[in-house]
């Protein structure tokens, strides 16, 4: 059916489809946390990391944390599947 080659590029690809996945909801807390600091902060003091992550905790509980998760998925799994596409036609 599939050549070696072929069977090790789309495993490479699902690798890293799935390490897309991983990286996604590792970061998504901390860029959450960021965009809440600069949002809430209005030139003022700075307002502190505990206060922001209570402060984003109440709105939400532990989901206000993963806001916006499925776009950026989106975003990472349109763009890491259009390079293993292209990927695959160079090769292949």
């Amino acid at each position: 059916f599939m050549s070696e080659k072929e069977i090790a590029l789309e495993v490479e690809i699902g690798a890293a489809f799935l390490a897309s996945i991983v990286a996604c909801l590792a970061s998504q807390p901390g860029d959450v946390l960021l965009s809440a600091t600069y949002k809430n902060n209005n030139g003022a003091d700075d307002i502190g990391f505990g206060s922001t992550i209570r402060k984003v905790y109440a709105e939400g509980g532990v989901g206000a944390f993963f806001r916006g998760l499925n776009a950026r998925f989106l975003v990472r799994a349109s763009c890491l599947l259009r390079v293993a596409y292209l990927v695959f036609l160079v090769v292949l």
